[in-house]
């Protein structure tokens, strides 16, 4: 099973007037290795990206806040998505289904209970499915490509 190597550390993007409540800038970068520790299949989210984290509808806030045990998952999703918008995919998620897949194993990495697991990648699925633009590529212009390469 893969393995997160670093812990998530964020600042709150509070000065923003539009979006800020919901953004958040990652501090330090967020890495992640892909099927097993030791793989040497690593996403590296840089220092700098923006991330709402996982994309709850309001509505299910009560059961499902956005930042729970899944919110490393959820920016790993958000990344792969954003890169994949930008017609840049990360070798280990060249289309939106792997990097829902992806999401489903740091879920489980991160030990995430059955329901809110299945609740949430069944959410992205059908977001794949409906082909839901991830916004994150709004939030993300300034980012260079070279950036996105693996670690």
């Amino acid at each position: 099973m893969g393995a997160f190597t670093s812990e998530l550390t964020i600042t709150h993007l509070s000065g923003n007037d539009q979006y800020g409540w919901r953004l958040w800038r990652l501090a330090e970068p967020l890495i992640y290795e892909v099927g097993c520790l030791g793989s040497g299949r690593v996403i590296s989210v840089h220092k700098g990206f923006v991330t709402d984290g996982p994309s709850i509808p309001p509505l299910l806030w009560s059961i499902l806040p956005v930042w729970g045990s899944w919110g490393r998952a959820g920016v790993i999703h958000d990344y792969l998505c954003c890169l994949i918008a930008r017609n840049s995919p990360h070798p280990e998620a060249p289309t939106r289904d792997d990097a829902d897949r992806i999401f489903l194993e740091a879920m489980e990495v991160l030990n995430v209970g059955r329901v809110q697991k299945h609740l949430l990648y069944w959410g992205v699925r059908v977001g794949t499915w409906w082909n839901v633009r991830t916004s994150m590529i709004d939030y993300n212009k300034g980012f260079a490509i070279g950036q996105t390469a693996v670690s």
